[in-house]
């Protein structure tokens, strides 16, 4: 993975020197708690590329679930508990998900829509085995109203169709939480989170790890990416820190009123990296500082070259409160080319003759880089070296440390989201109140 600056930033890079001190703390902070390789600190999510024992558990625990014929995995869960998973997902699927490939196919449950969930119903009772499904079951607590909804209602289908209830479900919680105190007492398959570390910071846990194990992915090469971008963010000069350099450029833009971060992705498989990285950002540092400020950058995702035909008007020519963050990568496998011969419209655009869509998209991006330079607008770029684990693990392991250290500069705490409870609370009040009995004309009578 690249991560580079820009010279329409050069203001900002400036900060780098001016206030990185602020860091240099906060970074010895971060490496004493890489050197203790345990659960202990609020940081402590920096340590699940190291930990053997969770790959080994995974592991183990993903074969006894594999089965020659399954076809569905049902992934329940929502926010932390399943956008890390489907960004790496449709990082590597999103474009062949639409045909048959070789692996199951994973499904997100992640609303009540009563549509999606009928949809979801129909497709366990098109099977004809239950081995041919397996659900995967993600809270923290089990006390999250759409989740444990969702997964009773597909329980309910296993129940209906095969006479059983949890064979084919796993449990993914904290291992003193409720629910994860519950499901190991009804016999039901578990894996635990480290109680510290919170859900938007959880993908490199058995969260986004068991999912991606029972696909028969090298889960491995996940934690490899992450372990290798942990030692560059938590280095102590600066300017070999990706993450501090991301985070300071942030803050600083921040100070100067672009309160809007939006993240540029240039393959439509990467969409749904950038809405995990929203989730990241948004409720890390959407807070209240101790004096009563109220702080926050509000994350947006726009996918290229689609969204320049749609907002690239206002962000070019629009206000200056946003920065933003290009992200694209390199693909292996062979590129449709425009025919060099027998075009059907050879007057039009006769620059692509021959030109293969990485060339086309290259150029687009080249373009848009050009445009926004022109504007003096801000952008950093993040370069994979190819869509693959290594390089997934990698992003969001820089991505998770840089929003560390955000929180840091901005004087947050990033790691705990108390507005998020506000709507949980009122919505299990009003569930709590019955529905009314509806009468019919024969109970009338």
């Amino acid at each position: 993975m690249k991560f580079s600056l820009t010279n329409s930033i050069a203001i900002e890079t400036s900060v780098i020197t001016t206030q990185g001190l602020s860091l240099a703390g906060y970074i010895t902070q971060l490496r004493t708690v890489a050197d203790t390789g345990s659960y202990g600190a609020l940081e402590s999510s920096i340590n699940l590329p190291a930990d053997d024992d969770l790959l080994d558990q995974v592991e183990k625990l993903a074969v006894s679930f594999i089965t020659p014929d399954l076809r569905f995995v049902f992934v329940i869960g929502i926010g932390g508990s399943n956008l890390g998973t489907k960004a790496i997902y449709d990082a590597l699927y999103g474009a062949r998900d639409v045909t048959e490939h070789s692996k199951p196919k994973l499904i997100f449950v992640d609303t009540n829509d009563a549509a999606l969930l009928t949809a979801y119903r129909d497709l366990i009772w098109s099977c004809t085995h239950a081995t041919e499904c397996l659900l995967i079951s993600v809270s923290k607590s089990g006390g999250t109203t759409e989740t444990l909804a969702n997964t009773e209602i597909l329980l309910g289908v296993f129940r209906e169709k095969w006479k059983t209830d949890t064979d084919r479900l796993v449990v993914i919680a904290d291992a003193e939480s409720p629910y994860g105190v519950a499901a190991r007492a009804k016999g039901i398959a578990t894996l635990t989170m480290p109680t510290i570390v919170g859900g938007r910071f959880s993908v490199l846990s058995a969260v986004g790890l068991f999912p991606l194990a029972i696909m028969g992915l090298p889960i491995k090469e996940l934690h490899a990416g992450a372990a290798e971008l942990r030692l560059k963010c938590i280095h102590p000069d600066i300017a070999h820190n990706p993450a501090a350099q991301s985070a300071l450029v942030l803050a600083a833009c921040y100070e100067k009123g672009m309160v809007i971060h939006d993240t540029f992705v240039f393959q439509s498989g990467l969409e749904s990296l950038g809405f995990w990285y929203r989730q990241l950002l948004g409720e890390s540092i959407g807070k209240e500082q101790k004096t009563g400020e109220l702080v926050g950058i509000t994350p947006t995702v726009s996918v290229g070259s689609t969204d320049l035909h749609s907002v690239g008007q206002l962000y070019l020519g629009g206000p200056r409160d946003k920065i933003t963050s290009f992200v694209f990568g390199t693909f292996d496998h062979q590129m449709p080319k425009v025919p060099q011969e027998r075009r059907v419209f050879p007057e039009l655009v006769p620059m692509i003759a021959g030109k293969s869509t990485d060339t086309i998209m290259s150029a687009i991006l080249a373009g848009t880089k050009v445009a926004y330079n022109n504007r003096k607008l801000p952008f950093m770029e993040v370069e994979l070296e190819g869509i693959t684990l290594h390089e997934l693990g990698a992003f969001m392991q820089f991505k998770m440390i840089e929003v560390m250290y955000l929180g840091h500069l901005l004087k947050v705490n990033p790691f705990d989201q108390p507005a998020v409870e506000l709507y949980k609370i009122e919505t299990k009040k009003i569930l709590e109140i019955p529905e009314p009995v509806v009468l019919t004309a024969g109970d009338v009578a």
